[in-house]
């Protein structure tokens, strides 16, 4: 009669899920490449007053726009991305060297409304002299201000459609990258079952690979959404990064609290809390740290996977 025993252990057949430590990777990396900024807009009544005063004479002659034509110059003429902070605004509007110009010129009848206006540099203004402003010099004078409002504010921007495109872009590069780093990952199992011997181990691991590819994708995608808004509506830092990061992590933990005790809660939240230091430290550390989470976890499945495949056996006897 045949009979079995365990020689200490026997192998899992079971091969391990892949780690969030990919995911965080690899939004991470997208998140630093893409480069997010938080987004903010100062309302017209949040201005200070030295600063409603300019807009009221930016441009005019003889005394002052009304407060509500000030808010329309305001809303139309200064960029989006200057809105994000007053140091921004304040590098378009008070700024002498940056004059509100006419499009149709002031003495051809041309009027002080925001529609016939656009700041510029004085350098332009001067050459153009009373001829109306072209196309071209109207684009010239906004790419200018632009460029300004960029420098004055970084890290801020007062422009939605720019923070959602952002955002939409460091998911997918999260996506993309999660879902390669998932798949160098397994490979990495199945080469190391392989070196070990256990071509069974290493067959089943390759089955693996398209839906490692796709949850690799999906965490990354997830993970670089998340890092991405965060930082948007909270402000850029690495703080805020790893907060982002881990985000997933915690509400998972959330939906599951009335299914744990307080012992096994509390030990999940601190894990949690350690893994949102680590990104923090990663995202201090920039490309480095990304690259060496990236290679870590790819070194560590394959440490995992030939210690697993050297473990005692089930053996007949």
């Amino acid at each position: 009669m045949a009979t079995y025993r365990y020689v200490r252990s026997t192998v899992s057949t079971s091969l391990e899920e892949v780690p969030p430590s990919v995911g965080i990777a690899a939004a991470g990396a997208a998140n630093a490449a893409v480069g997010i900024e938080a987004f903010r807009t100062l309302a017209f009544e949040d201005l200070p007053a030295h600063v409603i005063q300019q807009l009221r004479r930016d441009g005019t002659r003889d005394g002052l726009r009304s407060p509500e034509e000030a808010r329309a110059v305001y809303e139309q003429n200064v960029p989006a991305e200057a809105k994000g902070s007053i140091e921004g605004i304040e590098a378009i509007t008070n700024d002498s060297d940056i004059p509100w110009m006419h499009q149709q010129p002031y003495a051809a009848g041309g009027s002080n409304s925001a529609s016939n206006g656009v700041y510029g540099p004085e350098g332009l203004n001067s050459s153009i002299g009373d001829r109306p402003m072209t196309q071209a010099e109207i684009a010239e004078a906004e790419a200018y201000t632009l460029d300004i409002a960029e420098q004055a504010t970084p890290g801020v921007t007062g422009d939605l459609g720019e923070v959602v495109g952002d955002t939409l872009e460091t998911g997918a590069w999260g996506g993309v990258m999660g879902g390669g780093i998932a798949v160098a990952h397994r490979w990495a199992q199945v080469q190391g079952y392989r070196d070990s011997g256990r071509h069974d181990l290493a067959a089943a691991a390759e089955e693996q690979l398209v839906a490692d590819a796709a949850k690799g994708a999906v965490n990354g995608v997830v993970r670089g959404t998340t890092v991405a808004v965060t930082q948007a509506v909270l402000g850029a830092n690495p703080l805020t990064a790893g907060i982002g990061l881990v985000a997933p992590d915690a509400i998972a933990l959330l939906t599951q609290k009335n299914q744990l005790s307080e012992a096994e809660y509390n030990q999940k939240a601190a894990a949690v809390v350690t893994k949102g230091a680590i990104a923090t430290a990663l995202v201090c550390v920039g490309p480095v740290g990304w690259l060496g989470l990236a290679g870590y976890s790819i070194a560590s499945a394959y440490g995992k996977a030939t210690a697993q495949a050297s473990a005692p056996r089930l053996q007949h006897g």
